[in-house]
């Protein structure tokens, strides 16, 4: 019973969010050799939608395996992600995937609801960086043993997924897709203002005054036209403490939430928050919440970070964009917080699907299938190997400055002694930008509070 207890505490407290090289990664082969147009049937006619609505077919003596991803129907990534499921059925007649897809907003809710109850999937489309609590709670395969038999190269995938994607040593999710972040601009409104458009800032400094530039008011002080905010597009303050050199925990998981490093940070992040005005910006981000269309592709926002997969919406756009690293306090300082997706395995006691799973997450991040899904997606992959030997990327300068990002990208750890930590310092961060609160003052409450939550943790536990 307290495993059991365990297991949904641990899961209610986590959130939630490709062998022969090719010249053109973007190709319709299949990754057996077969055309995805010549395959009988219809591309991810393996597919279920959100409702569960399922289109069958027959699996013979094959071992069928279920499967739940973030990619219901109408979500643009689907069919790719359709297709590669479809490749996968066809490659072997062994396996049979048999798959759903749920919205990302109600995708946690059915994993959280599912998973305690038995009833979840043989594999799931999850958050890398949030498989530890899975692990911890023993609810997902431990993939070591399998990585350690077929020889499996980990290497293949980016060094920082490792470090935080492996739990006490040992991996339980496969990478399969994710990045970090990079800084969008338009280059008409560059032009406007008197700005090369060959020419993005490079430090947090020019960013400023870029942003002066681009910014436009109205007769009556109304933003026509805001050249930058740092947290528009996908970002948080996390991204630019990372930037810095900051973090929330030492190397002991001990909270450093009032650093030297993270008030600075915050003091930035405050002033560029209310250099316009909170009101008029939490106006825009509303109207971006209810439309779903992002501020920088509306036209009201100049220069915005956002996450490396954004370039399938610029690419979309009729935007004269351009892309850049996320500038730092001194040029030369891009690092942003990066994340990926995974694949994971559920043992519901039977081994034969567990080991058809296995086969499943080999196939789904293999280079081959990794380079077609970024390719088509322009999602990056966080196979390395995939994304740095693919010549189409080598010959796209926004895929050069994505490949950059990747490169250096940082990571933030789970923190199994408070899970729920960036919770409780976001409500102080936006405590500060209400001006609510002193910088100081948050991040001072910020460290009080989850020092308390680790305690009250730590007393749960020991019950």
């Amino acid at each position: 019973m307290k495993t059991r207890k365990k297991i949904i505490s641990l899961l209610l407290a986590g959130t939630l969010l490709l062998s022969t090289i090719l010249t053109g990664c973007g190709t319709d082969d299949g990754a057996d050799g077969t055309s995805g147009s010549d395959a009988a049937g219809t591309t991810g006619g393996s597919s279920a939608s959100a409702e569960g609505d399922t289109q069958q077919a027959s699996s013979g003596d094959k071992v069928t395996i279920t499967y739940w991803h973030i990619f219901p129907e109408g979500d643009e990534f689907k069919p790719v992600h359709d297709e590669l499921i479809r490749r996968f059925n066809e490659s072997q007649d062994q396996v049979y995937v048999e798959d759903l897809g749920i919205s990302f907003f109600d995708f946690l809710d059915k994993m959280n609801t599912a998973i305690p109850a038995g009833t979840g999937p043989d594999v799931a489309f999850y958050d890398l960086g949030e498989s530890l609590h899975r692990a911890e709670a023993g609810a997902i395969v431990d993939l070591t043993p399998y990585i350690e038999r077929d020889n499996f190269d980990m290497t293949q995938f980016y060094p920082w997924t490792e470090e935080f994607g492996t739990y006490e040593g040992h991996w339980y999710g496969l990478p399969f897709a994710g990045g970090g972040r990079i800084l969008v601009y338009n280059k008409d409104m560059f032009a406007e203002a008197g700005l090369d458009p060959e020419q993005p800032p490079k430090t947090l400094a020019e960013l400023e005054e870029y942003s002066e530039k681009l910014t436009k008011l109205d007769e009556n002080g109304e933003i026509e036209v805001l050249g930058f905010h740092p947290s528009l597009g996908n970002v948080s303050i996390r991204d630019y403490v990372l930037n810095r050199g900051g973090t929330f925990f030492d190397e002991n998981s001990v909270p450093t939430m009032d650093s030297a490093i993270n008030l600075e940070t915050l003091k930035w992040y405050v002033d560029m928050t209310n250099k316009y005005g909170l009101q008029q910006v939490q106006s825009l981000q509303a109207a971006s919440s209810t439309t779903g269309i992002d501020p920088f592709l509306a036209g009201f926002v100049a220069m915005e970070v956002n996450v490396d997969d954004f370039y399938k919406k610029l690419s979309e756009s009729d935007i004269n964009y351009g892309v850049a690293l996320v500038p730092g306090v001194n040029e030369g300082e891009n690092a942003t917080q990066g994340s990926s997706f995974d694949l994971e395995i559920f043992d519901h006691g039977d081994q034969a699907k567990v080991d058809a799973a296995w086969e499943f997450l080999k196939f789904m991040t293999s280079v081959e299938s990794q380079q077609y899904w970024a390719s088509e997606n322009k999602w990056p992959s966080t196979n390395q190997r995939a994304m740095e030997s693919c010549e189409e990327f080598n010959d796209d300068p926004v895929w050069q400055v994505i490949l950059e990002s990747l490169a250096q990208t940082k990571v933030i750890r789970y923190e199994r002694t408070v899970p729920n930590w960036w919770n409780l310092l976001v409500a102080e961060v936006e405590a500060a930008q209400a001006e609510q609160k002193t910088p100081e003052q948050a991040l001072a409450d910020a460290q009080s509070v989850v020092e308390i939550a680790i305690e009250n943790n730590k007393a749960l536990e020991s019950e």
